[in-house]
């Protein structure tokens, strides 16, 4: 599994390296890894992602991540400090079955070095009314990355 994990991470990267496209001294398609850090305030729960960034101009991006399990997906937009995403996330069932609910998150992030970032983001996953779940409570995730 940790195999087959580091040769996609090495091919995603290599891929984006090769179409990545270069304005004036900025790159306008950026890799990013994550870690994060969920449910900050009733213990943090961590877990890491993988995504690609598109800069539009100096202060508006767009772009999506996916966690390394595959458990969430989401699309990314953002202006200046502010990201909002929309997604899925799989959640597991009582009886053990797996089900795709939406998630939704919006926030800040915050610029600390050439490259590398920190975010703070309210998350909502909407699994109110599933039977054979207990519903996810809203939970705040901070986030430390790296673009390439």
């Amino acid at each position: 599994m940790i195999k087959k994990f580091i040769i996609i991470l090495i091919g995603f990267l290599c891929i984006s390296g090769m179409f990545s496209q270069e304005i004036g001294d900025q790159r306008n398609i950026s890799p990013t890894i994550t870690i994060r850090y969920d449910d900050i305030l009733s213990g943090m729960t961590p877990s890491s992602s993988i995504g690609m960034l598109l800069t539009i101009d100096d202060s508006k991006y767009t772009g999506f991540d996916t966690t390394t399990d595959g458990s969430e997906l989401r699309i990314l937009m953002g202006w200046k400090w502010s990201i909002i995403s929309l997604g899925t996330k799989k959640i597991e069932l009582i009886s053990g079955d797996v089900e795709t609910v939406n998630m939704y998150s919006f926030g800040a992030k915050y610029s600390i070095l050439e490259g590398m970032y920190t975010a703070m983001e309210y998350v909502r996953v909407s699994d109110d009314n599933i039977d054979g779940h207990e519903a996810t409570n809203d939970y705040l995730r901070f986030s430390v990355g790296v673009d390439f």
